[in-house]
């Protein structure tokens, strides 16, 4: 789906960013979202990723990477307020969110493009292995409608 690479290529929405000490994750799609994937034919489909869209265009992605600086909470929000904030992105609010029983550090953003304004949010928890991100996408007046949707599926991904 050319779109969904374009838009997340250019880093329009909400962003969940989640570091968890696990090695893998169960998601399933917001309510109101359909699975989709977008792996190249004759690609292995690995549990690493997941991907939901809603019907007016609104991104969902789970993916799991290692992470391969270790360094405290306080450093990647750090570094990735810094980021955002060079790539113009403006802080709207920040969230507490928990996950498999810990808690988490969030973020919501908003950025403005030549059609409309758009969210992006980042969660962080510490982990010493893997990094899990969480990502939703969409121009704001689709998103708000999906938001709960969102974050309740959030909330359901179970880390093993």
């Amino acid at each position: 789906m050319k779109l969904g690479y374009r838009v997340w290529g250019m880093g329009y929405g909400v962003i969940l960013l989640i570091l968890v000490s696990c090695a893998t994750f169960k998601a399933k799609a917001p309510e109101n979202f359909a699975e989709y994937n977008d792996t190249p034919s004759g690609v292995f489909w690995s549990s690493d990723k997941f991907r939901a869209i809603s019907s007016d265009g609104v991104l969902y992605r789970v993916s799991e990477y290692e992470q391969k600086a270790e360094a405290s909470t306080d450093f990647w929000r750090e570094a990735f307020l810094l980021k955002m904030k060079n790539a113009n992105y403006k802080q709207e609010d920040s969230l507490n969110i928990t996950l498999a029983g810990k808690p988490a550090i969030g973020y919501i953003f908003s950025f403005a493009n030549s059609a409309s304004t758009d969210l992006y949010l980042v969660v962080a928890i510490q982990s010493k292995e893997k990094m899990l991100v969480i990502e939703a996408t969409g121009e704001t007046a689709k998103f708000e409608p999906h938001k709960k949707a969102i974050l309740d599926a959030i909330n359901n991904i179970n880390i093993d």
